[in-house]
């Protein structure tokens, strides 16, 4: 596990929310995915980077959201995420969801990530590939 945790903070919006003004269950997954890029930018390896210089790709291949209590239009939260696992092609993501003020737990979530280059025949077909060294040592984790 990494101890690099990127933490957003967020104002619930108005077009967050559903007409009971509780967050629409699919935001999470959005922010849950913001909390990631965000993550590895702050590691200095952003997914940009990885595509653009190494030509890795990093799609989601199972998320994942237990909700324990409601998040409301105005409420401020934060999100907090976490890589808790790397395997040498895969690794996945936490996500942590509290009401600011009090550190209430509102969800919790995962994401599992796969590390993919495309294959250079423009068939759009992907193959898994190693996790790059550059990215274990952004996050401190020793090569496989």
């Amino acid at each position: 596990m990494s101890s690099r945790v990127s933490t957003t903070r967020r104002k619930v919006g108005f077009g967050d929310c559903d007409p009971a003004k509780i967050v629409y269950y699919p935001n999470y997954f959005d922010w849950f995915d913001r909390g990631s890029h965000q993550l590895f930018e702050e590691a200095d390896v952003s997914m940009k980077m990885l595509e653009e210089t190494l030509g890795v790709l990093t799609p989601i291949v199972d998320v994942q959201c237990r909700f324990v209590s409601p998040a409301r239009w105005e409420d401020e939260i934060d999100i907090a995420s976490e890589v808790n696992r790397w395997g040498s092609r895969s690794f996945t993501v936490t996500h942590r969801v509290t009401q600011a003020a009090t550190g209430e737990l509102v969800a919790e979530g995962t994401e599992s990530r796969v590390c993919v280059r495309p294959d250079g025949d423009k068939s759009g077909a992907i193959r898994a590939c190693e996790i790059p060294d550059k990215v274990r040592a952004a996050f401190g984790v020793a090569a496989d």
